[in-house]
């Protein structure tokens, strides 16, 4: 069912989960402690805030199309496809985190949850693609129940019309 909101509710939730909330972790982690490196959290930022900003617009507009529909199996999919670039960029780029903090160095290797994520995307996309399918076939049921219903109707005033002919 389409509803006539301004901004769709998953706009808002990719605004604030994608845009708004990153934003303030970075804020407050650059400034909560200023020893650890800035140019990663900046490299970031260039990242994933137009990612975060085309995200929203796909959400946006992903919505405004009925469930079944190649335009909003394609926005779907994009809008899976931008989150993980979205990731990519959140991570900087890299999938091991090189941090330096005071006189320690560490490194965070991420390939697991990346790999774990991206099989999530996977199943996002199949469940798009599952989606389509299933209200596609609906539409064209109730396509085909709407014509068999006119040529009924059509049926019965034709017949009411041939039965009660004034002549």
């Amino acid at each position: 069912m389409l509803q006539n909101r301004k901004i769709s509710l998953k706009a808002l939730f990719t605004l604030v989960f994608y845009l708004i909330i990153p934003a303030i972790a970075i804020t407050i982690i650059m400034s909560s402690y200023p020893e650890i490196s800035k140019e990663r959290f900046v490299k970031m930022t260039y990242y994933f805030v137009p990612i975060s900003i085309v995200l929203v617009i796909i959400s946006q507009y992903s919505v405004k199309f009925e469930k079944g529909t190649i335009k909003r199996l394609l926005l779907n999919i994009s809008y899976v496809l931008f989150t993980l670039l979205w990731l990519y960029g959140f991570l900087g780029g890299s999938l091991v985190i090189d941090q330096s903090w005071m006189q320690y160095k560490f490194s965070i290797h991420l390939s697991k949850y990346v790999s774990l994520i991206v099989f999530v995307a996977i199943y996002n996309v199949f469940y798009y693609l599952m989606e389509w399918k299933t209200y596609k076939d609906e539409r064209e049921n109730k396509t085909k129940i709407k014509e068999m219903i006119k040529d009924s109707i059509g049926d019965v005033h034709s017949y009411i019309d041939n039965k009660f002919s004034i002549s």
